[in-house]
């Protein structure tokens, strides 16, 4: 790999060209997996064990093209346009299905929302694995790359606070044209956004990729990877669940009109900006481990409390919604930084640059735990519903209440007892860094 990328210094504008499509990439995250699966239920008329199961099966079979699509990035890694051309496929793939999604029309059934769904994950999978591994490149600072992931998902949540202005401007078109419309923004400004990103200069992979089962068998002795994903994996279900019910807990537990789903999320969003900061400053005094624990906790500590809320309670929630998205800020920043330190840790131990396969079953596990988080909601709230034509079904607003607060709470308290004591600190991984360097570096 070319080594003039590889320091911990490199041009704020270089931050910026690599920062700005983590905003476009985030766009989508507000309609297409918070509003979505509620819109495709009740609006388009599939129900809700339907979308669910739909959806969890959309899931499944997009976690199997992960692990393909990370060895294919891998293997393009070695030309050094290769990375560009793919997430330029990808991003095609990925505008194109993000219009159908959400311009869909009234005879729209299973299948368009299986078909669809399914490409524009597969188009954010071909795109995301490069982009997340071209980090691993970038810097091999511990601190730096806190700072360049941070800046790459403040950039992201900036772009979901765009969107949501956007939404609230057009909370009044109602469900239809709103996604319309907000198809047409996302698209629109990718196409002015993502040749910023390719103008970046990339390395190039010497190596030979690994076939898959040698990738694999290769892993096996790295267990901080597996410790890290478990606990990314529980933290993504337990963020699963909560955007499956967040827009049904303002309908049927606040008893607020569906406009108020804009407000909040535009609240969320920007408490998670807010807090991004304060993030990157605790994790550099007391590693990422440790301030992504704290996070977690802080938001464990405000969802216990969702189940005392009722109807016209809104400056309650919006309290919680406030302390939920301040520590929003720790989960984007933080688990992405530290896989990149174990994809130089497992470079170590297995000899091989395999960051993007590592990052491939990364964004499986990120696909898999929210698919299975919104199915496995939607299932609990709609027994009994499976097999009806349309969303009518009644929703028990405790039961709602409970699945939205305690099981996201229970699956953080547990990825936080994964998380604190962590082993792979600032200390140990620069000393891998040391031994990597002197590893590669060229006999005179």
């Amino acid at each position: 790999m070319s080594s003039s990328l590889n320091s911990a210094e490199f041009p704020r504008q270089a931050i910026l060209r690599y920062a700005l499509p983590g905003a476009v990439m985030a766009m989508p995250l507000i309609p297409a997996f918070v509003l979505l699966p509620a819109f495709y239920a009740e609006t388009v008329g599939l129900g809700l064990v339907r979308t669910g199961l739909i959806l969890l099966l959309v899931r499944i079979s997009d976690v199997i093209s992960d692990p393909i699509v990370g060895l294919l990035s891998d293997y393009l890694r070695r030309w050094r346009l290769g990375k560009k051309i793919q997430i330029a496929i990808g991003a095609i793939i990925c505008g194109s299905a993000l219009y159908a999604l959400f311009t869909p029309s009234e005879s729209a059934g299973d299948l368009y929302l299986f078909v669809w769904y399914g490409l524009l994950l597969l188009g954010w999978t071909i795109v995301q694995i490069p982009y997340l591994a071209w980090t691993v490149e970038l810097t091999s600072d511990y601190h730096a790359r806190v700072s360049l992931n941070a800046t790459r998902e403040l950039s992201g949540l900036v772009g979901i606070l765009a969107l949501s202005i956007f939404l609230v401007i057009t909370a009044d078109y109602g469900a239809r044209q709103q996604l319309a419309y907000a198809a047409v923004f996302v698209v629109g400004c990718g196409v002015i956004v993502f040749p910023l990103l390719l103008s970046l200069p990339t390395g190039r992979l010497h190596q030979p990729p690994l076939k898959l089962l040698k990738s694999l068998s290769g892993l096996s002795g790295n267990r901080l990877f597996f410790r890290l994903l478990s606990a990314w994996f529980l933290s993504g279900l337990s963020i699963g669940i909560a955007t499956a019910c967040f827009p049904l807990f303002i309908t049927h537990v606040l008893v607020l009109p569906e406009a108020y789903n804009s407000y909040l999320l535009f609240i969320y969003f920007l408490s998670g900006i807010l807090g991004i900061p304060l993030w990157i400053w605790l994790s550099g005094r007391l590693g990422k481990h440790r301030s992504w624990g704290i996070a977690m906790v802080i938001a464990c500590l405000a969802f216990l409390t969702v189940p005392l809320i009722g109807a016209g309670d809104l400056m309650f929630f919006g309290v919680i919604c406030l302390i939920t998205g301040f520590s929003l800020g720790a989960d984007l920043a933080l688990p992405p930084a530290m896989q990149s330190d174990v994809a130089d840790w497992d470079n170590y131990l297995n000899r091989r640059d395999s960051s993007s396969f590592l990052f491939a079953l990364w964004s499986m596990a990120t696909k898999l735990s929210l698919g299975l988080g919104v199915a496995g909601a939607f299932v609990i709230l709609g027994q009994g519903d499976l097999g009806q034509p349309s969303g009518d079904a009644e929703i028990d607003p405790f039961r709602l209440a409970v699945i939205y607060g305690w099981l996201p709470a229970v699956l953080k308290i547990t990825a936080v007892a994964l998380m604190w004591g962590y082993p792979l600190t600032a200390r140990q991984q620069q000393a891998i860094n040391r031994r990597l360097q002197r590893r590669n570096r060229p006999l005179s």
